[in-house]
């Protein structure tokens, strides 16, 4: 059986957080596409065309912030569920809670928790009862948690 191949989708603006994420997750021992988008209106464009599996955000983006991307993500695809981490310079409480409230599962702080990122995919991959696919349309009628039934 080949190894099912986990879509990353990492919206964020600095070239050397992109890195460090490719580096620190490249050495994971699953199969993983990472795609990345400076802005979140790329980062919208690219969910379109590909559901992924997880999503990491960072705040502070240009033109939107992932605040809003999120807003906009549960607006248009409100069956969809990946794993929707943010990852931010911005750790104040106020976000922190109006991100969780909102569906976020994890809320991470670049300068403290950004190592935590390999074992919380980790563990999101382990759980995921079904096979991903890479042909999981944005515009299905079906979200990825219906298909277990």
């Amino acid at each position: 059986m080949p190894t099912p191949v986990f879509n990353i989708l990492i919206v964020e603006d600095a070239a050397i957080i992109i890195k460090q994420l490719h580096i620190l997750l490249s050495d994971k021992r699953h199969a993983l596409t990472i795609q990345t988008a400076n802005t979140a209106e790329l980062g919208l464009q690219m969910i379109k065309k590909q559901m992924p599996e997880i999503i990491i955000l960072d705040i502070k983006l240009p033109g939107i912030s992932g605040i809003e991307l999120f807003a906009q993500f549960k607006a248009q695809y409100p069956q969809a569920r990946p794993l929707i981490i943010f990852l931010t310079n911005m750790p104040s409480p106020i976000y922190r809670q109006a991100c969780l409230n909102n569906g976020a599962d994890f809320f991470l702080d670049k300068s403290r928790d950004f190592l935590l990122l390999p074992e919380i995919i980790d563990q999101h991959i382990q759980q995921t009862p079904v096979q991903p696919t890479n042909h999981i349309s944005p515009n299905s009628t079906t979200s990825i948690c219906n298909s277990l039934n």
